[in-house]
């Protein structure tokens, strides 16, 4: 878990561009939920990888980075 936060450190950039205003569900360094919620980021989470921990952060639109 603690490579997912060094990943969106890595690429908190190019993630603020893609997925700004949404919550974000990260497991095994890439995203794997995404939604206008925590619970639909986590749902999508689920549906991929029902087994592995992820962790949710809300891409915020104020900020440049993660």
């Amino acid at each position: 878990m603690s490579s997912d936060f060094a990943w969106l450190t890595e690429h908190s950039l190019e993630i603020h561009e893609e997925y700004m205003g949404k919550w974000i569900a990260v497991s095994g360094c890439e995203v794997v939920g995404v939604g206008a919620t925590a619970t639909e980021a986590a749902e999508q989470a689920k549906g991929k990888r029902p087994d592995a921990p992820f962790i949710l952060e809300l891409v915020d639109p104020e900020l440049e980075r993660v």
